[in-house]
């Protein structure tokens, strides 16, 4: 059942950014707008860091009586943890002296927002359904 649910987050994740990435690139491509930056990375980055994410919650949500009841606030602290590591492997973009303009500010959002919402709609499905669990 575990590597089933895993297997299934992965197959979403794979699927958003193969979505994702497409669609945003076919959009860069037929307006002719190019990045200081590799677009595919940060939709790289992004699946795996959601797919990790999820993956670690099914299992402590399956395997860990003790943080199940704290998933929620585990959540949170993983969402920054997200984002300090995001600053980190791309601090050469967020970081540098280059001047992003408002499509480049966008397109880097654009990946985060994304997964973010594949992200929150999966950990909200593990909640839901250790609380159905809880309240039997």
């Amino acid at each position: 059942m575990l590597v089933k649910k895993i297997f299934i987050y992965a197959v979403i994740c794979g699927l958003a950014l193969l979505i994702g990435y497409s669609a945003h690139s076919f959009i860069l491509d037929s307006k002719n707008i190019e990045h200081p930056f590799t677009l595919f990375n940060i939709y790289l980055f992004q699946c795996i860091a959601t797919l990790v994410l999820c993956a670690i919650f099914e299992i402590i949500a399956q395997k860990s009586e003790q943080l199940k009841n704290q998933l929620g606030f585990l959540y949170l602290a993983a969402m920054a943890l997200k984002v300090i590591l995001f600053c980190v492997f791309f601090s050469g973009i967020l970081f540098a002296s280059i001047v992003l303009t408002k499509m480049d500010s966008f397109s880097l959002l654009i990946p985060i927002f994304l997964f973010l919402l594949v992200e929150v709609i999966i950990i909200v499905n593990i909640l839901n359904r250790n609380n159905e669990n809880i309240n039997l």
